[in-house]
């Protein structure tokens, strides 16, 4: 069975980025922000192979922690990371 690793972040920030596109109103370049607070990791297919990829994200990312008790895959505190079957 092949599994996808996702993680969400703490403290990641926005980056601006080119579209290329230009405003007519403004006659400026648009610019869009986007917020990428996730990271999936695909094609895994072992526990192990799972806690190595937790531990690589660990090294250069702080793994969000559950702010409430209202989430219901999370508990209170807990990190803030699933794994899902992934398909072909």
């Amino acid at each position: 069975m092949i599994k996808r690793l996702t993680v969400h972040l703490e403290n990641v920030k926005p980056v601006r980025i080119k579209t290329g596109k230009y405003d007519p109103r403004t006659n400026k370049e648009v610019i869009e922000v986007k917020l990428n607070n996730t990271i999936s990791v695909h094609n895994l297919t072992s526990q192990v192979e799972i806690n190595q990829a937790l531990s690589d994200i660990r090294k250069d990312h702080t793994i969000a922690k559950c702010p409430d008790n209202k989430r219901s895959r999370w508990k209170f505190g807990k990190d803030m990371w699933y794994t899902s079957n992934e398909t072909l």
